[in-house]
C-alpha cells in the first residue's frame, strides 16, 4: 500500500467514525503508520477547560506522554508550531531554537533524531489538539510524508474536535434521501434532483406563503410535515440562498400512526378551530371529528386539544385545504 493510499483510507475512516475514542483513536493511530514512518506517535485532543492536552493514544513512553499533556502547551516550541499551523519538523527549526524542556526531556534522552508536530484546528479556528510523531532515523519524517499530514490535517482536527461539523442544507440530496429545487425570485424553478416537485406550492398550498416568508428573512429555515392533496406525507425543508428558496422534501410514513384524515383534524385542532368548525371545513359530521380527536389523543398520548396543538406545532403540520 502506497503512503497517498494509505492517506486516503485514513481519511476515510476518520471522517466514519472521528478518534475521539480510546479505540478509534488507536485504529487512526494504526492507519497513520505507512503514512508516518515513526517510533513514537500521539493524537493529543485539547482540553480547554483544564488548559491542557489530553491525549488519547500514544505509543510514546508514559513519562513522554504526560509532558506532552501537562507541559507541551507551556513551551515557546509549541507556540512556535501553532503560530505556523503546518507539521513542523525538528529539523525545521533554527539550530537556536532546538533547545527547552521538549528537547531535554524528550528528544535527547530517548535519542531521537527527528519528529514532526502538527497543531490541527477546526474549520472555525478553534485550536483542537496535535499530533506528534519521533523518529530514530534521522531521514524521516520526509517532504513527502509533511505534505501528507498537512492534506489529513483538516480530517485529524474535525475527528478531535467534539463540536459536529455543520449539516449541509443540501446534503439529503448528495445521498439521495430527498429531492428538491430553487424557486427563484420571480417564482422559476430549478431543478436540483431528478424527482422535484414544484407542484407542492400549487395553491392551495400552504407551502407558497412559508417560502415567501422565507425570501423575506422572516424564517430563515423551516422543517415542516406537509400533508398534500393526494393524502401523502411530505417532509419539506426550506432554507433561503442567494439563488432563492431551496425547497427539500421527502414523503414519509405519517407520524404517530395517523391517518390524513386524522392529520386534517390535528391540523384544525392546532388552528384553535373547534369540533363543529373542523366538521364544517371537512364536510364531515361532528361526532366523527370527535371521534378523530379521541382516536389523535389516544395515538399522540397527549391529554387533551392544547398537548395536541403543540405537537402539530414541533412537527411543523401544515394542511393544504
Amino acid at each position: 500500500m502506497t503512503a497517498l493510499t494509505a492517506a486516503r483510507e485514513l481519511r476515510s475512516f476518520l471522517r466514519r467514525h472521528g478518534s475521539r475514542t480510546p479505540g478509534a483513536a488507536a485504529a487512526a493511530l494504526e492507519g497513520l503508520r505507512p503514512v508516518l514512518p515513526a517510533d513514537c506517535v500521539a493524537l493529543s485532543p485539547w482540553d480547554p477547560a483544564a488548559r491542557r492536552h489530553r491525549t488519547l493514544a500514544s505509543s510514546y513512553p508514559a513519562a513522554v506522554t504526560d509532558l506532552l499533556d501537562g507541559r507541551m502547551h507551556a513551551d515557546p516550541l509549541f507556540t512556535l508550531v501553532r503560530e505556523e499551523r503546518v507539521p513542523v519538523r525538528v529539523r525545521d527549526l533554527a539550530p537556536r531554537r532546538r533547545r527547552g524542556e521538549i528537547f531535554d526531556r524528550v528528544i535527547t534522552p530517548f535519542g531521537f533524531r527527528d519528529g514532526v508536530t502538527q497543531c490541527l484546528f477546526a474549520a472555525d479556528g478553534r485550536y483542537v489538539g496535535m499530533l506528534n510523531a519521533s523518529t530514530l532515523d534521522a531521514r524521516h519524517p520526509d517532504d513527502d510524508t509533511v505534505a501528507l499530514l498537512d492534506l489529513l490535517g483538516p480530517e485529524l482536527a474535525a475527528a478531535l474536535d467534539p463540536v459536529p461539523p455543520p449539516r449541509s442544507p443540501t446534503g439529503p440530496l448528495v445521498a439521495g434521501e430527498a429531492d428538491g429545487f430553487v424557486v427563484g425570485a420571480h417564482g422559476e424553478i430549478t431543478p436540483l434532483s431528478p424527482g422535484p416537485r414544484p407542484d407542492l406550492l400549487v395553491p392551495p398550498s400552504p407551502l407558497s406563503g412559508v417560502v415567501e416568508q422565507v425570501r423575506a428573512g422572516s424564517l430563515p429555515a423551516v422543517r415542516a410535515l406537509h400533508l398534500v392533496r393526494d393524502d401523502a406525507v411530505i417532509a419539506v425543508e426550506l432554507y433561503a440562498a442567494p439563488s432563492g428558496v431551496v425547497l427539500l422534501h421527502r414523503e414519509v410514513p405519517p407520524p404517530a400512526g395517523l391517518t390524513p384524515r386524522e392529520l386534517h383534524v390535528l391540523d384544525g385542532i392546532a388552528q384553535g378551530l373547534s369540533n363543529a368548525e373542523i366538521a364544517s371545513t371537512h364536510g364531515i359530521g361532528s361526532r366523527t371529528v370527535a371521534t378523530h380527536v379521541e382516536h389523535i389523543l389516544a395515538k399522540t398520548g397527549c391529554r387533551n386539544r392544547v398537548e395536541a396543538a403543540r405537537l402539530a406545532s414541533r412537527w411543523g403540520l401544515l394542511v393544504g385545504t
